[in-house]
């Protein structure tokens, strides 16, 4: 006779695992009529605006975008005096697209664009060859829907369930909003007023979120670093720490929610000149688009019976897998790095710094962080020069505990986050910069559960039975066991033997097995 089930419906999504994919871009520009002629690069500098990401269908995907270009260069009429003042910069647009292999059951799919590398190379005085990689890290969720069998419909004293419960830790739903910050950037008085915008980037990151009733409120920083030419020739970087916040719609999330904010670049916009004074050589206005994605996180408790036996009759019993990850833990770690970064001739002077981490990986008990800097400086000789370094940090991955993380359970990223410190040495620039590693691990188990089953008919086995069993128990038995082994109930057994509820059943003294009532 066919056994019937309770069972319990859980709906939810879970995070997926993709391969990072590279991707390179190139593009020649023309110098503009109203531009001298290029004597010699400096340097280069690039922001990825990765716009758009869409599933193909055939389990891949698409990306695209733009790399927002900079190349500062000396034209020949500044070469040629005695001293290079009076830098330009060719600024223009890359358009990318590029397609990786992802699962046909990603859901809320998102593309995460850094710069690996950038170059410029001069053809003739007029024109300039740009080559762009990019690293792009994809990741998303699937939808996923249990069905697990949590009790009987008119429970039978007969059979005996082993009932368990798990904790783990599911993705309830990802909210995404674009949206535009606009800024007046106000330059010191005291300086000579802002003639040329060199280049322009973009950090963002995320301070706060928190799922209030039925909104999601993210708060934030958005930092802009803008070099500009100031109108007696020098060159200035501006810095600043902006502050954001924006409401996204969190319906059907609850409040006990854990949620996690990321921030894109679409688009960046810096000018010369505010509201008030389109002219003004004092502000600058920035314009971002920018998209906010939210991943929100639950805990998720899976009820399930894993065995059952009848002390009536024999039981036939359907099993499947359970898959669960469990167990989540989050550790962040600052680690001082520091690295020096050769030049040709003495550094008079650093102008602008800037740092980048790319992927993580891990091996041997220890997080392999591909890291690089870049830094624009001037010269004994007041020459404008750049230099750029890329290397590895080494990092421990042990979480609280004192466990070592392994690449299968485990998710790891790390970011420039505090000040970078620069020091001028005899060999070039030093600098000191920390790096803010989070390793997130869990553990991925598997259960066996009851999925279904049935009764069958008593087999007349005409030996005879013992009146009373007397046993101890096995290194690798249980109470459950061996009560299934004699179709009696664990209940019983302790009752005739004294035993208590929750204590350990003793191994080191016989016990009476009766018979099920």
């Amino acid at each position: 006779m066919e056994l019937n089930f309770k069972k319990a419906g859980h709906d939810y999504f879970e995070p997926l695992r993709f391969t990072p994919f590279s991707c390179e871009t190139m593009r020649e520009n023309i110098v503009p009529d109203s531009c001298a002629d290029i004597a010699r690069i400096v340097d280069t500098t690039g922001l990825v605006c990765l716009t758009n990401r869409e599933l193909t269908g055939d389990g891949r995907f698409s990306a695209s975008g733009t790399v927002e270009v900079s190349v500062l260069y000396i034209p020949e009429m500044a070469a040629s005096a005695s001293r290079e003042d009076g830098p330009q910069a060719l600024r223009f647009q890359i358009p990318f697209q590029c397609y990786g292999e992802g699962q046909p059951d990603c859901e809320f799919l998102d593309i995460r664009g850094e710069l690996h590398s950038i170059d410029t190379r001069v053809l003739n005085p007029r024109k300039v060859l740009t080559r762009a990689n990019l690293v792009l890290y994809p990741m998303g969720c699937r939808h996923a829907s249990l069905s697990v069998c949590t009790g009987m419909d008119g429970e039978e004293e007969a059979v005996q369930l082993l009932r368990e419960k798990r904790e783990t830790r599911v993705v309830a739903g990802v909210r995404e909003k674009e949206f535009t910050f606009t800024e007046e950037l106000p330059l010191s008085p005291g300086r000579g007023g802002a003639e040329e915008i060199l280049s322009t980037r973009v950090d963002v990151r995320g301070t706060d979120c928190k799922l209030i009733g039925n909104k999601l409120v993210v708060k934030g920083l958005i930092s802009p670093s803008v070099l500009y030419r100031e109108s007696g020739g020098r060159l200035t970087l501006l810095q600043q720490d902006l502050p954001f916040s924006q409401i996204l719609e969190g319906n059907g999330l609850e409040e006990d929610c854990e949620c996690e904010a990321a921030y894109q670049v679409l688009n960046v916009e810096c000018r010369v000149g505010g509201e008030s004074g389109p002219d003004d050589a004092y502000v600058m206005t920035l314009t971002l688009l920018l998209r906010a994605r939210v991943t929100v996180w639950r805990g998720e408790e899976i009820a399930f019976i894993g065995d059952l036996y009848s002390t009536a009759a024999p039981v036939s019993c359907e099993m499947s897998e359970l898959e669960l990850r469990e167990d989540w833990q989050k550790n962040t770690r600052r680690q001082n790095v520091r690295e020096l970064l050769e030049t040709a001739v003495a550094v008079k002077s650093v102008i602008d710094t800037e740092t980048g981490c790319g992927g993580v990986q891990i091996s041997g008990g220890e997080m392999k962080i591909s890291a690089w800097a870049r830094c624009l400086y001037i010269d004994e000789n007041d020459m404008l020069g750049s230099v750029r370094k890329e290397f590895t940090v080494s990092a421990p991955a042990e979480m609280p505990d004192g466990s070592s993380a392994s690449e299968e359970s485990c998710q790891a990223e790390a970011a420039c986050k505090g000040d970078v410190i620069t020091n001028i040495m005899p060999e070039g620039i030093e600098l000191r910069l920390p790096l803010d590693c989070t390793l997130t691990t869990y553990n991925c188990r598997r259960y066996v559960c009851v999925s279904g089953g049935e009764t069958l008919e008593e087999e007349q086995d005409k030996a005879a039975k013992p009146s009373l069993i007397l046993r101890k128990l096995g290194p690798e038995e249980s109470l459950w066991s061996v009560a299934k082994q004699y179709r009696t109930t664990c209940k019983g057994i302790m009752e005739v033997n004294g035993l208590e509820e929750g204590v350990p059943a003793p191994t080191d003294r016989l016990l009476l097995i009766p018979k099920a009532r």
